[in-house]
């Protein structure tokens, strides 16, 4: 490994062992309680446990109790399904809040018609975002003229929800992000969350 893959710290996963940069692990921590709680922030105090991005990793952890070890006997029992459901609700709430600071910032466009002028536009997103519950014709329709304008695509929440984030009465299956800073940040959190679900650490 060279000196450029070893620049950040380094963890390895409590789980499978893979050694890496710290940024591509997800950190857990104890809460005041003794359980075990995801830091997908990096910010809570105290020592951390880290596992690959991948559901696959966490439920072996849980399975071998390498929590408990790891937190050297000061961890609750660890109710594996009970924690991956957790995991996901903090990464879509990341996501969902993203979406809405986009919308409150006046950087998100929304609807199909209104999202499509602004890929063919001048000013062109820095994000096209689709739900996952979006018609196959629209989303295929969409997804050929982001690629072609060079716009990222990535897929996320129900139509519903979009809708609800962006203080619409009606349902959105598309959101255009034209800020590079909430592009990056939602396309982080985005594929972290795709990684996890599809079990891909990238290993």
């Amino acid at each position: 490994m060279g000196r450029e893959a070893q620049a950040g710290p380094q963890r390895s996963c409590i789980a499978c062992r893979r050694e890496g940069d710290k940024a591509s692990f997800l950190r857990f921590v104890l809460a005041p309680d003794g359980s075990v709680t995801p830091d997908l922030e990096e910010k809570l105090p105290g020592r951390g446990a880290y596992t690959c991005v991948a559901r696959s990793c966490l439920l072996e952890a849980v399975k071998k109790r390498q929590f408990g070890r790891s937190f050297k006997g000061a961890a609750a029992p660890v109710d594996g399904a009970a924690l991956d459901s957790l995991l996901q609700e903090q990464m879509e709430r990341r996501i969902s809040g993203y979406l809405a600071l986009a919308n409150k910032a006046g950087v998100a466009t929304s609807g199909g018609e209104a999202v499509e002028r602004t890929i063919k536009g001048s000013n062109r997103p820095n994000l096209l975002v689709l739900s996952e519950d979006i018609s196959p014709a629209i989303g295929e329709k969409l997804e050929g003229l982001a690629q072609r304008a060079g716009v990222p695509v990535m897929r996320a929440l129900t139509k519903e929800t979009l809708g609800m984030l962006l203080g619409k009465e009606s349902d959105r299956s598309a959101v255009a992000i034209m800020s590079p800073g909430f592009g990056q940040s939602l396309i982080r959190e985005l594929v972290r969350y795709r990684n996890y679900l599809e079990e891909d650490s990238g290993r």
